[in-house]
């Protein structure tokens, strides 16, 4: 008779991944096809878990269609940072005249997308953005491509922020220069010009990480608590409203069995009807869910949400809280907030524009030059054009006086009521201002 040995149930199991040697220094353990969420080991030291980023995306892209808490957090920051929209300028004359083309193109109509980016960079905290290359005439076209498909960057080897690749969840078998079911995207670094590559915006990145991380990551466990408890509150209200019983004396006892008939047929509540007579009396509890007593935890619950968000209540929706003068006072971190993500989105848009430049003229052959890029962003609000106006006024005649007196020259004084106007000039700016006034004097 045969032995029969049983096999361990681990080697029952089937393999959940599957070792290749990679040639593009890819050195990971490649997913097999029917795994959901494969295992990706980190590029960088302080990089996450693959399969831990990938959940956080999730839940915070469920959460943002969901939750209106999360939707407004969101529109908030896009309403701040994009405002009435973000618009390029370039310093050299042919560059102004492409950027205005490839700007309004059909193909990118950037003005619409913005608001969009900015929802993203929010909730996956990243972005990633293909130029696709057209070999005609140079024009870039733009597509992103979401933070959740994005498996895997690589970099220079010992130089994590050099990215070199990025490879994105596929469901084809891919490229041959990719593991399987993924596609590579080259960055600018290692792309052709005639070949897609692929931009990369992190925020809330810590040192030594390739990935960002999402605003609402801090915020999603008490933004769900509180849906939770909203749920719970109106739960509980139905069923108070359910159990809501009506007790009618009839004072004629021939008349009760009729009553009950008329009753039964219309009833005045949801809940039980009790008829009775004059000899009869019924006695129950009242269904008291103590509704006052609930309103702290629900405060809690919400001033969680809006410190892990930096935003004060009065953001939300919640104004009773607050004066004016404090509003005034809680809303400054906040648009320092704005005003620090804002800066971020428009230099990457400016390194956007100008990858796209150099691109068009390496495939066009034509003389490349630096189109000095620069980006002009809406106020983040409005009061602060006044205050610095005001500012501005006094200390140009401060100014002025100073420079009747000797105490100071030209250059010291435009540089200093620029600052004081919110505006910080280059020395070659600051260079041009005083040629052309040297020259109106002398005409």
């Amino acid at each position: 008779m045969p032995l029969k040995i049983p096999l361990p149930n681990w080697l029952k199991r089937p393999a959940r991944v599957t070792a290749i040697p990679d040639e593009n220094s890819w050195q990971a353990l490649l997913p097999a096809r029917h795994v959901e969420r494969p295992f990706w080991p980190p590029t960088a030291p302080a990089d996450r878990p693959w399969h831990n980023l990938a959940q956080d995306l999730d839940d915070a892209l469920e959460a943002w269609r969901k939750n209106f808490l999360i939707r407004q957090i969101v529109r908030l920051t896009t309403a701040y940072v994009v405002g009435d929209g973000i618009t390029l300028s370039a310093r050299h004359p042919y560059a102004t005249t492409w950027l205005r083309q490839f700007w309004q193109h059909r193909q990118n109509r950037m003005p619409t997308r913005l608001a969009q980016w900015c929802d993203e960079l929010t909730r996956a905290g990243e972005l990633f953005i293909v130029l696709f290359p057209n070999p005609i005439d140079g024009m870039q076209y733009i597509r992103a491509i979401p933070a959740r498909q994005i498996v895997a960057v690589e970099t220079a080897p010992n130089d994590y922020e050099s990215e070199l690749a990025y490879l994105e969840q596929a469901t084809e078998p891919g490229d041959r220069d990719a593991p399987p079911f993924t596609r590579r995207w080259k960055s600018p670094l290692t792309a052709a010009p005639d070949e897609p590559c692929m931009l990369h915006l992190a925020v809330n990145r810590p040192v030594g990480a390739t990935r960002g991380e999402s605003d609402l990551t801090p915020v999603l466990p008490w933004a769900q608590r509180y849906a939770q408890w909203l749920k719970d509150r109106v739960r509980f209200n139905s069923i108070r409203t359910d159990m809501a019983t009506a007790w009618i004396k009839v004072q004629d006892e021939t008349a009760i069995s009729r009553k009950r008939m008329e009753y039964a047929a219309n009833p005045p509540t949801g809940g039980n009807i009790f008829i009775t007579g004059p000899g009869e009396e019924i006695s129950f509890p009242a269904a008291n869910i103590d509704a006052g007593d609930a309103s702290p935890d629900g405060l809690a619950l919400r001033l969680a949400i809006a410190a892990g968000a930096n935003l004060p209540l009065h953001y939300l929706g919640e104004g009773a809280s607050a004066t004016r003068a404090t509003a005034a006072e809680m809303g400054d971190p906040t648009r320092r907030h704005y005003r620090m993500r804002q800066l971020e989105f428009a230099n990457f848009l400016c390194d956007l524009a100008a990858t796209a430049w150099h691109r068009r003229n390496a495939i066009l052959g034509t003389r490349d030059v630096e189109p000095d890029i620069a980006a002009e962003t809406p106020d983040i609000s409005r009061e602060d054009n006044q205050s610095l106006a005001q500012a501005a006024h006094t200390i140009v005649q401060a100014f002025a006086i100073m420079k009747q007196n000797g105490w100071i020259d030209d250059r010291t004084a435009i540089t200093m009521a620029f600052k004081f106007a919110g505006e910080v000039l280059t020395e070659e700016h600051i260079h041009q201002i005083l040629q052309k006034g040297g020259e109106s004097r002398r005409t």
